[in-house]
């Protein structure tokens, strides 16, 4: 197997050296290099050249976050949880169009779940006669 000197990396694969060490679940060095077909010490140079020059607190200025961006703000699952605070027996479909009259916000029913349960929310069920009502607890962390 051919591996690359530090001298023939491209910027993408110094850049995507950067990405998996900061970001892809903290790999380590020697995952890199095999991962990416490249020796240890370029991986290592590589990094401790990063380092020098951006501190390593961050990625990279020319690294970009990838996927779709967020379609609820900060400030609109703020208000989301303050509704689930003020009536924990309140259903999606209610946030849905809270957030809609509010924040002006037309927002999924999966969306809203999911940036609930983001800050930590779940759902339990409760069997009624007549229907079944979400009803939003927050987790205990100890």
């Amino acid at each position: 197997m051919t591996r690359l000197n530090h001298k023939d990396l491209s910027d993408d694969t110094k850049r995507t050296i950067i990405h998996m060490y900061y970001n892809v679940g903290g790999k380590l060095q020697p995952d890199i290099a095999r991962d990416l077909r490249i020796s240890l010490s370029s991986v290592e140079r590589t990094l401790r050249r990063y380092r020098q020059d951006n501190l390593g607190l961050h990625p990279a200025p020319t690294l970009r976050v990838r996927g779709r961006p967020r379609l609820l703000k900060t400030a609109d699952v703020d208000f989301l949880v303050g509704l689930v605070q003020r009536t924990p027996d309140i259903y999606l479909r209610e946030m849905q169009q809270e957030l809609s009259e509010v924040c002006d916000v037309d927002a999924s029913l999966l969306a809203i779940w999911r940036a609930l349960r983001g800050r930590g929310y779940t759902r339990k069920r409760v069997r009624d006669l007549t229907s079944i009502i979400l009803i939003f607890t927050i987790q205990q962390h100890l």
